[in-house]
């Protein structure tokens, strides 16, 4: 059955929210865009985790929004507590258990990371709560944002992985709460951090 529920003025379709989101997940590309040939990382023991970088970032509308004349915008408040999930979600995964100490100086023993946030595109328009209108609220996921991530050398700032590309915030389904948003970057975050571990690991032999 198609179940549909209000979001502003409109009727949206689950189904096609359901379809948009899936259709996301598997272009989610794995492979990074450049990586420095015979690459190594059994030098690095520190790590130089930049803020996450939202400056630019640009709230595009879900298909079905398109013909919406609202404007769509990114809180900086609310970009301040996603900087914060990033750093948080960095920390937790590169130092504990016999990790890389995270630094704020370059030097040769320190990987720097980079990444960059292009766009985001929500399911709903920001600041809808499930609930208005009589209706509870639920999706598969936030929405989708592309992104630059960037490994080099914290001194020579030499290029050692490029990359980009887009990705799903969130793969369940959970009602529209600032709390599960929250979850659905911070899991998301946490996986970009255990990926640069295992590499780290790999190299380092741990």
């Amino acid at each position: 059955m198609n179940y549909i529920f209000p979001v502003g003025r409109k009727l949206i379709p689950v189904l096609l929210i359901l379809l948009f989101a899936a259709s996301s997940l598997s272009a989610n590309p794995t492979a990074p865009l450049y990586t420095k040939a015979g690459l190594n990382l059994s030098k690095y023991s520190k790590v130089l985790i930049k803020p996450l970088n939202i400056e630019n970032i640009q709230v595009l509308k879900p298909v079905w929004e398109q013909d919406n004349p609202e404007v769509w915008t990114f809180d900086q408040g609310t970009g301040a507590a996603v900087q914060a999930l990033f750093m948080d979600a960095m920390k937790q995964e590169l130092e504990t258990n016999g990790g890389y100490s995270l630094v704020t100086e370059s030097a040769s023993d320190t990987l720097r990371v980079e990444v960059e946030l292009l766009s985001i595109t929500p399911y709903v328009k920001p600041g809808t709560k499930s609930g208005d209108d009589g209706y509870e609220i639920e999706t598969l996921g936030s929405g989708e944002l592309i992104l630059s991530a960037e490994l080099r050398d914290s001194t020579s700032r030499e290029l050692l992985m490029l990359v980009e590309g887009e990705r799903a915030i969130g793969d369940t389904h959970k009602k529209l709460t600032r709390d599960n948003h929250e979850e659905n970057l911070r899991q998301l975050f946490t996986t970009w951090a255990v990926n640069i571990r295992k590499m780290l690991d790999k190299d380092n032999a741990k």
